[in-house]
């Protein structure tokens, strides 16, 4: 059984072929989570995409610089 697309909805191309979750502290400050999607380039590790995502979400936001790492996943984007 298929679904069909609704329009506007994004395929599994688009939205990324992994989904993340990850979870910033700063102790006595905040605590924020950070979802979504990605697509790892060919040879990258589960340490690579945890860098590049870091990195993008800490740069997105300069308060969240320098925050530990609460919670990290990262798995296919599939049922």
């Amino acid at each position: 059984m298929s679904v069909p697309q609704q329009a506007g909805q994004p395929t599994a191309q688009q939205v990324g072929t992994h989904f993340f979750v990850l979870t910033l502290d700063k102790p006595g400050q905040f605590m924020v989570t950070q979802e979504g999607t990605c697509t790892p380039p060919p040879g990258h590790s589960r340490q690579d995409m945890y860098r590049l995502i870091y990195q993008a979400v800490t740069a997105n936001d300069p308060d969240l610089a320098g925050a530990s790492v609460a919670f990290f996943s990262l798995e296919p984007n599939r049922l």
